[in-house]
């Protein structure tokens, strides 16, 4: 019905536009920083965030590869070279002053690198020499009183086009928001009450971070460098008060560090884009990128005290070029050359009181040598279509010294093709056939534990890569401020990543672990909807809706049934509605998500954990251009946290269940204040 539903919808629209064609690659939709005046922007996010028609994709920093970590929003036609912070991070530390416009791309366009995306939002930067800066002071207040203060501060100076400086840092507090006190219930296989409990639970943390960009033309062309540290610390607390059937206490103890001993990491990379001529260009960015982490986990339960550490350092060194050449305003073609090493350390440990248990890949070295070579052509075939084609091709060699010794070896074949149709200048269908190999997580190499549900995870150095073969088709349509994107797309799976039984080498009891468990396939469905009001009687308001619903089915490899993947969310849901009222410098807004639901798959547990809906309200008032203030308060319902644990003996659908364990948390409202100045 679905399927039905959006084939009529695309239908109609065609019709109704007469079908007459246009260029698949029309001139850019550009939105001038007059556009968002009314939404009160105080960095170029906010404005990002708002741009009609457009969902922004922040990217993944924990991904290996420049351009897989990228995201779907360039700065002045260039991607990024930062991987210590997803693009949504660099965005807000772009005051909304500096920024003159921001144009979307769609489809494949010669001469423009689109990052892999199908739409790209391109924020233009003004050019003007000058010095901007801003101080920012937040502060947040639960329900049950803890606080999450906040301070940024931002500098930069432009000295002309192609010249500049900036530096920003930050310290704030941060709680983790699903974690609060709540009821739990355990009951046996016929939903008989074992045990009653009260929790009282916590989390948090401080952060941190300092940045610097230095822009300069050199070398030919214009250089652009960066440098960043960043620090985290994090503290839980959780106290299990059994009340039936005998009064008993457990307490939960887990910290990332302490002062000086907290997760950090630091970054420096650089940048260099030159043009050869009118035809040729090319674009080259470096960065070294190290950081470690200490970790520690404590239970004590009545006559038992389980301990987890986890010590681990990490790094890449990371290199990407492309050469790029067009031969004619319909005709480009590009190399790209990417180079890569990785590595982590890792040390874990269990003990059992005073006993220790020997934890499979407990102490283990994980390094990686990548290599990708690839070449792409975008054809504007005829005025209403163009299609760019290519291919990747990717060599790698993984080498982990763990319990075993293993090196292995993988050449990876990523051949693409996009067609891109405009039915006329509001409308344009994408259709996109596609191989993709899934990056790999180095964590899913080491131990981890989580203590509160009894579980520990040893580490798999056997992983390989999960790929998949992908056919997807997209339909936008956009006129002014309200636009309409629908994707389909269906994907055969190899090599998933997910839960596996792993056994000591030398015997004894086994672990839930990482691993490959065969194929499987996937179908995704992805609505945007963004809706001006003014024409519905609620004047310099807007709406948009973003909705995205996925059904996967993989082997569970311990039952030989079909399921979903673990963690993997089936339905997420968002509607943002944002009012101006421009007579008292003001704004208001509320944002709704439907919370969200994941099951995981262990071979002697199954896991579910759900959020619920949450609702967001705020108010803006701005009474001069270089001061606003921002107050919101965040789950104005509460917001509720539920995770039911269905433990079995041993192996499911071998051993019986023994029993079901339902946690029910709950974390009270927060009013937060932001107040803003800009110099």
């Amino acid at each position: 019905m679905r399927h039905k539903n959006w084939t009529g919808a695309l239908a109609l629209a065609l019709l109704i536009e007469g079908f007459p064609l246009r260029a698949a690659t029309a001139p850019d939709e550009s939105y001038p920083a007059r556009f968002f005046a009314g939404f009160h922007p105080s960095n170029a996010l906010d404005m990002v965030e708002h741009v009609p028609g457009f969902t922004f994709q922040p990217g993944d920093a924990t991904l290996r590869g420049m351009a897989e970590a990228a995201g779907n929003v360039v700065i002045d036609g260039k991607r990024i070279a930062d991987k210590n912070f997803t693009l949504d991070q660099v965005l807000e530390r772009i005051p909304a002053t500096q920024v003159d416009h921001i144009a979307l791309i769609r489809g494949s366009t010669p001469g423009v690198d689109m990052l892999g995306q199908p739409v790209v939002a391109n924020v233009v930067r003004k050019a003007v020499a000058g010095a901007t800066g801003a101080l920012t002071v937040s502060n947040g207040t639960y329900a049950d009183g803890r606080m999450i203060p906040g301070l940024t501060f931002e500098r930069s100076r432009s000295f002309g086009p192609g010249r500049s400086l900036s530096f920003s840092a930050s310290l704030s507090r941060y709680v983790e928001a699903k974690l609060g006190d709540g009821s739990r219930l355990r009951t046996d296989d016929a939903g008989r009450p074992i045990e009653r409990a009260w929790i009282d639970a916590a989390s948090g943390g401080v952060t941190g971070f300092a940045q610097g960009t230095a822009e300069l033309p050199g070398l030919g062309g214009q250089l652009r460098f960066n440098g960043t540290l960043t620090w985290t610390n994090y503290q839980k607390h959780l106290t299990d008060h059994v009340f039936a059937p005998a009064p008993s206490v457990s307490t939960l103890h887990e910290t990332l560090g302490g002062l000086a001993h907290g997760q950090a990491g630091g970054e420096i990379s650089g940048h260099l884009d030159r043009k050869f001529g009118d035809e040729v260009d090319s674009e080259t960015s470096a960065l070294l990128r190290l950081g470690r982490k200490s970790y520690r986990s404590q239970l004590d339960a009545p006559g038992a005290v389980t301990l987890f550490t986890e010590h681990e350092r990490s790094g890449e060194a990371l290199m990407r070029s492309r050469l790029h050449y067009a031969a004619s305003p319909k005709l480009s073609a590009a190399l790209t050359l990417e180079g890569a090493y990785n590595w982590l350390d890792t040390r874990s440990g269990v003990r059992f009181n005073e006993f220790t248990i020997p934890l499979p890949n407990g102490v283990a070295r994980v390094t990686e040598a990548r290599g990708e070579i690839g070449a792409e052509a975008v054809w504007q075939a005829a005025n209403a279509l163009t299609a760019e084609g290519g291919a990747h091709v990717e060599l790698s060699r993984i080498h982990a010294v763990a319990d075993t010794r293993q090196a292995r070896h993988y050449i990876y074949p990523k051949p693409y093709l996009r067609l891109t149709l405009a039915p006329s200048k509001r409308q344009q269908v994408r259709l996109r056939v596609a191989r993709e190999v899934g990056q790999l997580d180095f964590t899913n190499f080491v131990a981890a534990a989580s203590l509160d549900k009894g579980s520990i995870s040893s580490g798999n150095a056997a992983i390989r890569p999960n790929s998949a073969w992908i056919a997807e088709a997209s339909y936008e349509w956009h006129s002014g401020g309200a636009a309409v994107a629908l994707t389909a797309r269906h994907s055969w799976l190899k090599d998933v990543i997910d839960r596996v039984p792993v056994t000591p080498a030398g015997g004894g009891a086994s672990f839930d672990a990482p691993g490959n468990i065969g194929g499987g396939h996937e179908d995704d469905l992805i609505g945007d909807l963004t809706l001006p009001l003014g024409g519905l009687g609620v004047p310099h308001a807007e709406l948009k809706l973003d909705a995205t619903w996925r059904h996967a089915r993989v082997t569970d490899p311990t039952t030989g049934d079909k399921r979903p993947i673990s963690n993997q969310k089936p339905v997420e849901f968002t509607a943002n509605f944002h009012q101006d009222l421009p007579r008292w410098r003001a704004a208001w807004g509320a944002k709704l998500d439907t919370g969200w639901k994941t099951s995981t798959y262990l071979f002697d547990e199954v896991d579910w954990n759900r959020t619920s809906a949450s609702l967001t309200l705020f108010a803006d008032y701005v009474p001069r251009p270089n001061l606003s203030f921002h107050l919101e308060m965040g789950q104005v319902f509460g917001q509720r946290y539920r995770r039911v644990i269905a433990s079995y003996g041993g192996l499911r659908g071998a051993d019986p269940l023994a029993y079901h364990d339902d946690r029910r948390l709950r974390l009270g409202q927060v009013l937060s204040l932001r107040v803003r100045r800009a110099f």
